[in-house]
């Protein structure tokens, strides 16, 4: 169809989709200026402005954005997701679901050893996975609540038993909700909010919660299972004082790498090397509660799609960025070129569409419409908020703090939002239940005909070719029906000193850069 040119469990789930897009560095586009180059520098120090989470044990993080940044140097996954968005071998060399799908056979790999000198092995996966199970009300629990049980089946060889065929298993065991590995001596010290102790490269010297950790590289026998990590002596990751503040940071020579949001030429080539982030999953835009009338009428949510200039909202706000019309992102299966020419710019076509739905006058929606200060957001809002204006559709828009919009959107009260449209995860069965049926971000629920196309995409049975087609068809759905106006796809990117090395290859963990093979010059 072409048109014109509520629980605790619920919100922490969702607030792992937010603080992730909020943050979201993964799969990142060419360094946009000249590589660093030069000789490598075994003995230098990282010095990183990234954010720091408050603990660096898992089973206290609502989201895996913050521990991601925290605890990369220390810690490894199970799987992990590579810059191209598929799932790739870590501590575990193969994977394979049974035949029906409800167990899934993981090989570890062999030689590996935590810094404590404990071997990684298929009863410390054990005694990983039973901890998150039994980590009541917490994300990593919420993330393995398709798991029923995990057995040892060999040396190196373990089988997660699950409670229904689903691929989302494979998500939990990439993401630091579920994947991070802890040796078992550690797991009974009962203090691994401070002092974690993985198989990574790297080692805790000090942390300061919710400020700063640093990290020494690990010299005993084992300590490089993966020969492309530790490449510096030391890592000091920071929390992010301000935006201004971390670019003058890193102008000035105190940094060596921060993140960057917005406009990438507020450091020049001479003084740093960018990397945007054109390939991230992550999207923003604007929610719709069916609720509100008359937002309940397709033809309206329509011609809103054909109001927004999505194109000069990317061009002020993100110029490096993708315009996005259909819910869902390029980079998963199910994303169509073509339909990002379902909603073109088109005023007046717009105004028609209001008036074939009975609006000739424009109306003004009842409620207002959620915005925070996160990537602009707000004033992305604002931009539509005038766009909507010239076709006679007035909105009010209040901003709050990230966290309150998404507890406050979960009420049902208000008309919509503008917000991120996100999901650490590259599972396309998580992703659908994440934009059409989370009672958090959908408020009104799930069509029923939705519903029907939605089922069955979780199936590992499934080739890849028909779990895409089944996407296809729901995301089409939503695409029709304009259950969102999705605005851009991409938001952020990383900004460094031009010693630093590997930026055009950043593995993506849970849908955040993994800075683990990156490396410095003298």
């Amino acid at each position: 169809m072409r048109v014109g040119k509520k629980t605790t469990r619920r919100v922490k789930g969702a607030l792992v989709a937010v603080v992730a897009g909020a943050m979201l560095l993964a799969g990142c586009g060419g360094v946009d200026n000249a590589a660093a180059s030069g000789e490598a520098d075994p003995d230098a120090t990282l010095r990183i402005m990234y954010g720091m989470a408050a603990s660096l044990d898992p089973v206290d993080a609502a989201e895996p954005g913050q521990l991601t940044f925290s605890t990369w140097p220390v810690y490894d996954t199970l799987l992990t997701v590579g810059a191209e968005s598929t799932y790739e071998p870590m501590l575990a060399t193969k994977w394979e679901f049974s035949a029906g799908g409800k167990s899934l056979d993981l090989t570890l790999r062999d030689g590996v050893t935590f810094s404590d000198g404990t071997p990684f092995d298929a009863e410390a996966v054990k005694a990983n996975l039973d901890r998150y199970l039994a980590a009541d009300k917490s994300g990593v629990q919420l993330a393995l609540e398709s798991v029923a049980g995990v057995e040892v089946t060999g040396d190196l060889a373990v089988r997660v038993n699950l409670k229904r065929p689903t691929t989302a298993i494979l998500a939990a065991l990439a993401s630091n909700l579920g994947g991070i590995m802890i040796s078992p001596k550690a797991l009974s010290s009962g203090d691994l909010a401070s002092k974690p102790v993985g198989t990574g490269a790297y080692k805790i010297e000090s942390f300061k919660p919710g400020e700063q950790a640093v990290y020494v590289r690990r010299t005993d026998e084992g300590a490089k299972w993966d020969p492309k990590t530790g490449n510096v002596a030391k890592v000091v990751i920071n929390r992010i004082a301000g935006d201004d503040a971390k670019i003058n940071a890193l102008k000035s020579g105190q940094i060596d790498l921060t993140t960057l949001t917005g406009d990438p030429t507020v450091v020049s080539e001479g003084q740093a090397q960018t990397v945007v982030l054109d390939t991230a999953l992550n999207l923003v835009g604007m929610y719709f509660n069916p609720k509100v009338k008359p937002l309940d009428d397709v033809k309206v949510r329509q011609a809103i799609n054909m109001a927004i200039d999505r194109e000069g909202i990317v061009a002020a706000f993100g110029p490096n960025n993708a315009t996005r019309v259909q819910p869902w992102p390029k980079g998963l299966p199910g994303f169509e070129e073509s339909r990002e020419g379902q909603y073109e710019f088109d005023p007046e076509a717009a105004k028609d569409l209001l008036a074939s739905a009975g609006y000739p006058d424009g109306f003004t929606i009842p409620g207002e419409f959620l915005t925070n200060n996160s990537a602009n957001i707000d004033k992305i809002g604002e931009v539509v908020q005038a766009n909507l204006a010239d076709i006679g559709i007035k909105i009010e828009l209040r901003s709050m703090d990230i966290l309150s919009q998404v507890t406050g959107y979960a009420q049902g009260d208000y008309a919509g939002q503008f917000m991120y449209m996100s999901l650490p995860s590259i599972d396309s069965s998580s992703w659908l239940q994440r934009l059409f049926a989370n009672p958090i971000w959908s408020p009104a629920g799930t069509p029923p005909e939705l519903t029907k196309l939605m089922q069955g995409v979780e199936d590992p049975n499934l080739s890849d070719d028909e779990r895409a087609a089944k996407v296809s068809e729901a995301v089409q759905y939503a695409t029709d029906n304009a259950l969102y106006a999705p605005l851009l796809q991409g938001v952020g990117g990383l900004a460094a000193s031009h010693k630093v090395k590997g930026l055009d290859d950043l593995p993506a963990a849970g849908g955040v850069a993994n800075l683990r093979y990156l490396s410095m010059t003298k």
